[in-house]
Parts: structure tokens; sequence; C-alpha cells
């Protein structure tokens, strides 16, 4: 048989902490300078606000970077057939093509 004599019905609750358990804190996106944990949280905002042109740093560490929307970059055109044709004349690649086998450096023929 087992001894219930220690057993009283007496419950104690469980102390429950003050503090909420998950607060978020408040960032303030009016600021210029983010931390790069933030500023990885809120990026989509934060390029937002660079493309309306207010200057956005992300610090991490000593570092400081600028975020900035960048000019689109140009496409190089396409250049029409034969642009190059008359950039050398023939004598002159025959010659070039002569120097340039002659410069490789090739392996003994006994080696080979």
């Amino acid at each position: 048989m087992l001894d219930t004599s220690l057993n009283t019905g007496y419950i104690q609750p469980m102390k429950i902490a003050s503090r909420p358990r998950f607060r978020k804190l408040k960032i303030n996106l009016q600021s210029q300078m983010f931390t790069l944990s933030n500023a990885k949280t809120y990026l989509g905002r934060l390029m937002e606000k660079a493309g309306r042109g207010e200057t956005v740093y992300i610090v991490r560490g000593r570092q400081r970077f600028i975020l900035q929307e960048a000019p689109e970059i140009e496409p190089v055109p396409i250049r029409p057939p034969n642009y190059f044709a008359n950039a050398c004349s023939r004598a002159e690649i025959q010659e070039d093509n002569r120097l340039a086998k002659a410069s490789v450096i090739r392996a003994p023929k006994d080696l080979e």
C-alpha cells in the first residue's frame, strides 16, 4: 500500500514572469541610420525610402554603408556587321598571327 499521509492536497501555483514573452522592439523608420539586423528585417521599407531619395545608412560595427537607388544601366549598342572589317589590313593580321604562333612555348621534341 502507498503512504498518502503527505499528500494533503496543497497545490502551489507556478510563478509567472511579470514581463511579456515576445515583446518586439519598436523601430523608428524615420531615422537615417539602421543596424544590419534591423535593415535585414525592414529591407523592403528601407528600399522604398531610398527610392524616394532619402539617405539610408546601414551600420555594421564601425563600417557604414549607404543604401541608395542606382541609375539604370544603359545597354551596349549592337554593332553592325563588319564593324571592324577595316580596322587592320590583311598583312597586319598575318604578321600578328605569325608572331603569336612563334611566341607559344612548346615542349621539347624528345618529351612528346
